[in-house]
């Protein structure tokens, strides 16, 4: 952000500040996804980090096209919704196979 307030590159503020939100919120997936969480009962699950990562990208993403290429941010809508659904049936099916009852064996 600080080099594109002096205009290093192709970079200005309209183009920095979106990358910003969008590079923090790929670091808070990263950090979900590989950092162990704290054993704190009060300190917020994997998940949640995950989810506001997932969103602060997605706004980046779509700021950062739309300052660029306002014609592709329905596209960048398009592939975000396709990779939000296959997250979701991924995310059911582990569940449902969380909740499959092992049979007993005697």
């Amino acid at each position: 952000m600080l080099l594109s307030l002096v205009g290093v590159g192709n970079l200005n503020p309209f183009t920095g500040i979106p990358l910003v939100f969008l590079v923090f919120g790929i670091w808070l997936i990263v950090a979900a996804l590989v950092l162990p969480g704290p054993d704190d009962r009060y300190a917020p699950p994997r998940s949640m980090i995950l989810a506001w990562g997932g969103m602060v990208a997605f706004l980046g993403a779509i700021w950062l096209v739309g300052t660029i290429a306002l014609t592709l941010v329905p596209v960048v809508l398009l592939v975000v919704l396709v990779v939000v659904g296959i997250g979701a049936v991924g995310y059911a099916l582990t569940r449902a196979e969380a909740k499959k009852a092992h049979p007993v064996v005697a």
